[in-house]
């Protein structure tokens, strides 16, 4: 089945994940990503099937990539990201609620920022004091 997803993810394998329109994952192996040359962050017209392997992780599996959107550079959402971030911490879900967008399209373009150098992914965890 023909359907149009969303590449959010790529793993140091080449192999990826993306989201259909309704939000259901989808795994796409490196063979596949390869032969169109497609990066995280674009929409593709995909050939996807029912996931035998995993499907209670990732339904569909991406057979083929028939076409991709070109990645728009300049689209001001890693600014706004940036900005967010600059501010102190904050999630992918509270990002996206202010943007009112799909978690999905915040996650693929901080997989960017993160891809790029622009974002270095930092967890601090606030410890209660021992008792003296």
């Amino acid at each position: 089945m023909q359907q149009t997803i969303l590449l959010t993810n790529q793993l140091a394998t080449g192999s990826a994940f993306a989201l259909t329109e309704s939000n259901e994952n989808v795994f796409i192996p490196s063979k596949v990503m390869l032969e169109k040359g497609v990066r995280v962050g674009q929409k593709v017209q995909a050939i996807v099937v029912p996931n035998m392997t995993r499907p209670d992780r990732t339904p569909w599996l991406a057979v083929s990539i028939l076409d991709a959107e070109p990645v728009q550079e300049d689209d001001g959402l890693a600014d706004f990201i940036l900005e967010s971030l600059e501010q102190g911490r904050g999630t992918v879900e509270e990002i996206a609620e202010d943007l009112n967008m799909a978690d999905g399209k915040i996650a693929a373009k901080l997989s960017e920022l993160v891809a790029s150098g622009h974002v270095v992914r930092v967890m601090c965890y606030d410890l209660p004091e021992e008792d003296a």
